[in-house]
């Protein structure tokens, strides 16, 4: 199932080597870690990963997470294939001040120039367990990667006690609109975890 994962989340950023890491816990906030890897050049790079209680029925994929510097959930079943929905989540460290609503702006600008067929729908937003402010949720339509054709995303913040900021985009994908819909539950109980 991890040769599964990886070969469906995407081999092009893989880095497997993990040097050091360390936990930055937050009553209010998901926990994030701050891990360092190899990059190109033999020079060490940080990268940071939200750590996500899997829902029922799902498992983490630690592994695949790794090799892409995100958190992947999977179904835990035996034989995954594209059919098959895929939660991730992405965190990144968000010094700045802009707001979600401006960084939000410019990831759809940049995915519009990427997918200039695809479409991108408002979809609400998510509570988060925490009091934190909710995910801002959307509807992306990307026929031109027909293996993740359907994605809701959710972007939001995580606030660290030490004041740090971290922007999450959470991702449920899958090839079809059917499968993220019966996945939308669990995707839904990661984002109130967050």
């Amino acid at each position: 199932m991890l040769d599964s994962a990886a070969r469906r989340f995407g081999a092009a950023s893989l880095v497997a080597a993990f040097l050091t890491s360390f936990a930055t816990p937050g009553a209010a906030s998901a926990e994030v870690k701050k891990l360092m890897s190899m990059c190109p050049g033999q020079k060490l790079c940080a990268w940071y990963q939200s750590t996500v209680t899997p829902p029922k029925g799902w498992i983490e994929d630690k592994d695949a997470g790794a090799q892409n510097h995100v958190t992947i959930l999977l179904p835990d079943k035996g034989d995954l294939d594209f059919n098959d929905p895929m939660i991730y989540v992405q965190t990144s460290l968000e010094p700045g001040t802009d707001t979600l609503d401006a960084i939000v702006a410019v990831n759809q600008a940049q995915w519009r120039k990427q997918e200039p067929k695809g479409s991108i729908t408002p979809a609400g937003t998510a509570p988060r367990a925490s009091g934190a402010a909710p995910f801002e949720l959307f509807l992306y339509q990307n026929p031109g990667k027909p293996k993740q054709a359907f994605e809701t995303i959710a972007y939001g913040f995580a606030i660290q006690p030490n004041g740090e900021r971290y922007f999450l985009t959470v991702v449920d994908t899958a090839a079809s609109k059917t499968a993220i819909d019966a996945s939308n539950g669990d995707f839904l109980a990661v984002l109130n975890g967050l």
